[in-house]
């Protein structure tokens, strides 16, 4: 047991309702309270490192006190050294006495004794896991109910299942750091038999056991060890509910692997959202299958959010065409409705006639942050450096989903790679039609290939191929036209695309100006938009 400076207070004060206020336990509890935060002064003002912290109450006793359930009052916390506790739990010099009061304060009184009692054998037992004293300070201050409890009662037993899913500690602790809650649990294999044979069944192909599946999940969205909480009744009812909707048990998985929580949501919930949709745009329960298995972050919306951004929708395009959208751009209703509205004031701005219209015929570049640096370097490579003139109304029209999808160092930087292998000359808008031209001009049929037909590119080439293909592209044009001048690469030297990505075009004036002109479009796009559109969506500025 430890010393009386830093010993554990084991009462909890209980007692009838307040009566009178100058003699109630509340009352008693403030002076408490007054006393703690004298203490706490006098000996941060001193060195005294070993007085005793006084006791203090849970949230400062708010009005009229912490009940618990039969109205008696809560624990009191008990008193402690806070330097001598961050000795205790292996923290010292990894963790600041401020830290750990704040921590410590989350908890009930009993949960604080409870870290007094057990908090240095659960350090103490992570720490023999493989966990350093920086990821245990982090993991302290988050999750402060983890070390509360016996180490093999709590810590030691979720850990060995996580890490049964195939977690290392140090993944563990990022998922309790994320979810404090789950500290609460007394078990995770009520939910793991749920969700284990659900992620196995809705993997294709198979062979991968569901918790190896569900580790995986687990390592890309520790806060998905949220779910882990739900007890198997309870999360099975959701499952059940979203297969009873429609989706099939790879849709789910699919979602799962984009956003956890929609396995969290109730099913009354989710109906209240579904009936939002069919209210404002007449959808069908297709549309919000659809809706939750490509856009399940959707199901994080209020009622309140998810009407006004529906209804929006509406009045700008229409009830029905803004339910055909939707169904063809399920992202417009998971995005704040400004970054939609932004994307048509910048077309506008950049000389498109009517953004409605592109807007309608191309729903999926709604989905973009226009105002965005990347998208803007790619607008002005395609009009810099395209054989043919192209403006950027054109280039938003004919090109937009490139522009909006693809990083500038692919699309502008692949475009930047063809100039400096001299083969810009073989850019063509239309490539099928481009090669029966050539084969009308040698007198050959325009349908049938024929031998020695030049390499053209198109921008869809630049933009999609792989890497791979796209450097066997340019390596074939490159070979076609026999050139070894010194200005060209031939193609035994040739860099790879990707090599010249990371190295050469970083170095390239032509790549730094592109993108200065770049944040020059951005910040005189923010002087004429209206300051509404200036709030709320990313509005990164990096390259990428």
């Amino acid at each position: 047991m430890a010393s009386v400076s830093r010993a554990v207070v084991g009462w909890q004060l209980r007692g009838p309702p307040i009566a009178k206020a100058h003699s109630s336990p509340v009352h008693h509890l403030v002076l408490q309270r007054q006393r703690w935060r004298g203490s706490v002064r006098s000996s941060r003002s001193s060195n005294l490192g070993n007085r005793a912290v006084a006791a203090v109450t849970d949230d400062d006793v708010p009005a009229p006190a912490r009940r618990q359930r039969g109205g008696s009052v809560a624990s009191v916390v008990p008193q402690f050294d806070a330097q001598q506790l961050l000795r205790d739990v292996l923290l010292d010099g990894h963790g600041s006495v401020d830290e750990l009061l704040a921590s410590m304060g989350k908890l009930s009184g009993i949960r604080q004794q409870g870290i007094l009692q057990h908090g240095p054998q659960v350090s103490a037992r992570l720490q023999g896991l493989g966990i350093g004293s920086s990821e245990l300070g982090l993991l302290f201050f988050r999750c402060p109910e983890l070390f509360s409890w016996p180490a093999e009662e709590r810590a030691g037993m979720l850990y060995s299942q996580l890490m049964g899913l195939g977690l290392s500690a140090g993944q563990a602790a990022r998922c309790f750091a994320q979810q404090p809650l789950a500290a609460a649990s007394v078990s995770f294999e009520p939910a793991i038999a749920v969700l284990a044979p659900l992620l196995a069944a809705g993997v294709k192909g198979g062979g991968r056991p569901g918790e190896q599946l569900l580790g995986d999940l687990l390592k890309g969205q520790p806060a998905a060890v949220g779910l882990l909480k739900f007890g198997s009744a309870a999360l099975q009812h959701n499952v059940d509910n979203l297969l009873q909707l429609g989706l099939s048990k790879q849709q789910v998985v699919k979602a799962l692997s984009q956003d956890w929580t929609l396995l969290a949501y109730t099913p009354e919930r989710l109906a209240r959202l579904e009936a939002v949709v069919q209210q404002e745009l007449g959808a069908d329960r297709q549309l919000w299958v659809k809706v939750l298995a490509s856009q399940p972050q959707t199901a994080f919306c209020s009622e309140a959010t998810l009407r006004q951004r529906v209804q929006a929708l509406a009045a700008a395009f229409g009830k029905d065409e803004a339910c055909r959208m939707v169904h063809v751009a399920i992202r417009v209703l998971a995005i704040h409705t400004v970054v939609w509205r932004r994307a048509l004031a910048v077309w506008q701005q950049c000389g498109v006639a009517d953004p409605l219209v592109l807007a309608s015929s191309s729903p999926k570049l709604l989905g973009y942050d226009w105002l965005h640096r990347s998208r803007l370097a790619n607008l002005r490579a395609l009009q810099q450096w395209l054989p043919w003139e192209v403006s950027a109304a054109q280039a938003i029209e004919q090109y937009g989903g490139y522009v909006a999808s693809r990083a500038a160092d692919r699309l502008a930087g692949r475009l930047l790679y063809l100039e400096q292998l001299g083969l810009l000359p073989l850019l063509v808008a239309n490539k099928p039609a481009a090669k029966r031209e050539w084969r009308l001009q040698q007198g050959l049929s325009g349908s049938k290939q024929a031998a020695g037909e030049p390499v053209f590119i198109s921008v869809g080439n630049v933009a999609d191929l792989s890497s791979a293909r796209f450097d066997s592209l340019a390596d074939s044009a490159l070979s076609q036209q026999q050139q070894d001048d010194d200005g060209l690469f031939s193609s035994s030297s040739s860099p790879s695309f990707e090599a010249f990505r990371q190295g050469r075009l970083l170095q390239l004036p032509a790549w730094k100006q592109l993108l200065a002109q770049a944040e020059a479009d951005v910040a005189e796009l923010e002087r004429k938009l209206p300051p509404e559109l200036l709030q709320n969506g990313s509005r990164k500025k990096s390259p990428g």
